[in-house]
């Protein structure tokens, strides 16, 4: 994709080089849940000039290590790839920010109710990840792993690649809004040490879980869909 375009869609552009989800990071711009919009129109949305955002992912240099490309490697190696890297994560930060935000309500709630607000919404969001995890990695992943290998491949009734998008989408909107309660995990409204830790942590587990779900919705599925598709003809 040597001309950078305007109507190319989000997730392409983070396909092809994986830094520039940075620039979209930065901007605000969804590149995993809303990947399929061209830049044109989640910059239209945003209020954004999309020759500025072109300008900036144009000067993105791409890091000495990239992260994976995914896009050719076996649908296995790929399932493998988000439950270590991105399940793995989560799980140990999940419990670690539910810690770190007791603490800080406990210490802070009294003169500062918003912040229990935070906690709720990151306590609904936690379980439904981890709910989402086990679907995942127990049911959904073992079958698209041996999609790569099936003489015949199939795919079970009433396995809905659409409710995982949904429930990726859920996710985003409960990142989103743990973003707009912390003024977008700006350190500098921390109150101690350890809501500093908490924001930074929040922030650092939003970065990760908006490329987990890229991974997901613009690789792993479309790839998925792809292979059952051909099997039919």
């Amino acid at each position: 994709m040597k001309n950078l375009s305007p109507d190319t869609a989000i997730a392409d552009l983070v396909l092809e080089r994986p830094s520039r989800a940075r620039v979209f990071e930065q901007l605000g711009l969804d590149y995993c849940c809303g990947g399929k919009r061209s830049l044109a129109d989640a910059c239209r949305r945003r209020g954004l000039d999309a020759d500025d955002v072109l300008a900036s992912l144009d000067a993105e240099a791409a890091p000495a290590s990239e992260e994976p490309d995914l896009r050719d490697v076996p649908l296995a190696e790929v399932c493998d790839h988000i439950v270590e890297v991105h399940h793995a994560r989560l799980r140990e930060e999940l419990p670690r920010l539910s810690g770190l935000l007791a603490k800080v309500v406990r210490a802070h709630g009294a003169g500062h109710p918003e912040l229990a607000v935070q906690r709720e919404v990151f306590e609904g969001l936690r379980s439904e990840l981890e709910e989402h995890l086990e679907e995942e990695e127990n049911v959904l992943f073992p079958v698209c792993a041996g999609l790569d290998t099936a003489g015949d491949p199939a795919w079970p009734e009433g396995l809905e690649l659409s409710a995982f998008e949904d429930d990726h989408a859920a996710a985003g909107a409960g990142l989103e809004r743990l973003s707009e309660l912390t003024g977008g995990y700006a350190l500098e409204g921390a109150l101690c040490n350890t809501h500093r830790a908490t924001l930074s942590g929040l922030a650092e587990l939003s970065l990760d879980l908006h490329r987990h779900i890229h991974e997901e919705n613009n690789i792993l599925f479309p790839r998925a869909l792809a292979i059952l598709e051909r099997s039919k003809t």
